[in-house]
């Protein structure tokens, strides 16, 4: 029964993805969200990690 449950899983899985994926382009992303999470933390990159930073009026 568990291997049935993992099964289905899967399935909705693909459908849900295919689901988001329906249109968009790879050739031309267009990026609707924001990042969950910095690439790095902040917390790793040192006190030198102000070029990093936005800049404003830019």
């Amino acid at each position: 029964m568990l291997d049935r449950l993992e099964q289905e899983e899967a399935r909705l899985r693909r459908r849900l993805l295919f689901r988001i994926l329906r249109g968009f382009s790879f050739d031309a992303p267009k990026f609707g969200g924001e990042t969950i999470t910095d690439p790095i933390p902040p917390q790793l990159l040192g006190k030198d990690a102000d070029y990093l930073l936005p800049q404003r009026g830019a």
